[in-house]
């Protein structure tokens, strides 16, 4: 399998990347000196291999990358070199979040195992700075001054996945340099282009305001968070989508829960949809989105001061649908693939905490491993919510523990997180000085709590 095109530094780049090797292991497959893989990493597209490193970068792309190396360079190469250098201009520490534990601490069993995070958190202007260009995507709709050429439909889908996989993973701001553009292609096509790919164009256009609307409320961008929930109702309406209508639903209702003056109306956004699309849902791309809709509801609905039970067993019914084969609707990028049973269990839990449940919180917390929820922030939502629970009992070392834990996962998720904030704030108020001055205080300064 021959990729039929030659190779720039970039793509080189991208593959060592996607194949998951050091410079040295890279090196020493291809039968090329470290220098040169250096070299490639500096120059990107501006550096062609020569034509015996093009052969071998064919032939490793062909013979030894396997499927999923193979569909991850796809992905690093539709992101594009401008995030490539955002992501490693860094010089950013990583750690392993340690998350295969079968409890979680109690007041007798303090965890101090956890790992520290030191790592400075992405400056807040480099993704700041992003967010004029995407609220000028939206409000322009593709009717922009400088077009510049229009990029394939093919490339744009492999864009959206991208997309998809950093707001699951928590990492906002290297998704911030993409979406601008791949609104504003997308837009273009939807208007332009032919009757089959203007379908195309607005089913990933609704994929990705979604994605955008999730990650812009997640930082408090609530205006363009909003902006991008219509725009995925706009778009799924345009194609008659049910998981597109589905998706628009649950960011509408979340960004009218994060104000509350406004939570009636998230309830009725989400409960009105979830009726609508959930009475014909087939697919598992439709049962991934009414499902959470439902669990969107009953997080709406334990706000207001509801019993939520009924929306997390249609949740959980829903789920039990799609531990079965189902087919997936191959026409539509549009899902969720991050609803099931173990995100259930974990909206429980988020719940609880939402209807003042600490202990229920904690309890549920040991009925479910974190290392079975399928991505990172996901995973990091479980360690939010053990903290905020042991927080709100004033188990401040347990909490500690949890924060760090869920930082260490996703640290731009959880650094933003208004609920993070709150509880860490709160702990700065009650906890031991040794705290306080020590590992908490560093947690404070890098969530933005004032320390004083």
């Amino acid at each position: 399998m021959i990729r039929g095109q030659g190779w720039t530094g970039f793509e080189a780049a991208a593959l060592q990347e996607a194949m998951r090797l050091s410079i040295r292991e890279y090196a020493a497959m291809l039968g090329i000196e470290s220098t040169t893989i250096n070299n490639w990493r500096s120059g990107l597209s501006a550096v062609k291999p020569r034509s015996k490193a093009q052969g071998i970068l064919d032939t490793t792309y062909a013979k030894r990358a396997t499927p999923e190396d193979r569909e991850r360079f796809e992905q690093i190469v539709a992101e594009g070199e401008t995030a490539w250098r955002a992501r490693h201009s860094k010089d950013v520490r990583k750690h392993n979040a340690v998350s295969n534990t079968d409890n979680v601490p109690t007041d007798s069993e303090p965890d101090r195992g956890s790992t520290r995070v030191d790592a400075p958190l992405v400056e807040a202007d480099d993704f700041s700075a992003l967010v004029t260009d995407i609220e000028t995507a939206f409000w322009t709709a593709g009717n922009v001054t400088d077009t510049g050429a229009l990029r394939p439909l093919s490339a744009l889908l492999a864009a959206s996945r991208a997309v998809t996989r950093l707001n699951m993973a928590g990492e906002y701001t290297t998704l911030a340099l993409l979406v601008g553009p791949l609104i504003t292609d997308l837009y273009r096509h939807a208007h332009d282009s032919r009757a089959e790919d203007q379908r195309i164009a607005w089913d990933t256009l609704t994929q990705v305001a979604f994605d955008t609307s999730v990650v812009m409320r997640a930082r408090g961008h609530l205006a363009l968070a909003w902006s991008a929930a219509r725009t995925a109702e706009e778009a799924a309406r345009s194609i008659d989508s049910q998981p597109g209508a589905a998706a628009a639903a649950f960011v509408s209702s979340q960004v009218l829960l994060a104000r509350p003056a406004s939570a009636k109306a998230a309830l009725d956004r989400a409960e009105r949809t979830a009726a609508i699309v959930g009475a014909r849902a087939q697919t598992a791309n439709e049962l991934q989105t009414v499902g959470m809709l439902h669990l969107q509801a009953s997080l709406a609905t334990a706000a207001t001061g509801g019993d939520p039970r009924d929306h997390l067993e249609y949740a959980a019914a829903y789920a039990a649908r799609l531990d079965r084969p189902i087919s997936a609707d191959n026409s539509s990028v549009i899902s969720n693939t991050t609803f099931g049973s173990s995100n259930v269990a974990l909206w429980k839990m988020s719940v609880a905490m939402e209807a003042g449940e600490p202990e229920a919180v904690l309890d549920l917390a040991k009925k479910l491993k974190p290392q079975t929820l399928p991505t990172p922030g996901r995973a990091a939502q479980y360690w939010v919510e053990v903290g905020r629970a042991a927080a709100s009992r004033r188990a401040h070392e347990i909490a500690l523990d949890a924060f760090l834990r869920a930082e260490s996962i996703a640290p731009e998720h959880v650094r933003t997180m208004d609920t993070v904030q709150e509880s860490v704030a709160q702990m700065m108020r009650e906890a031991k000085r040794s705290l306080t001055a020590g590992d908490l205080g560093n947690l404070a300064q890098r969530v933005g709590v004032a320390v004083v």
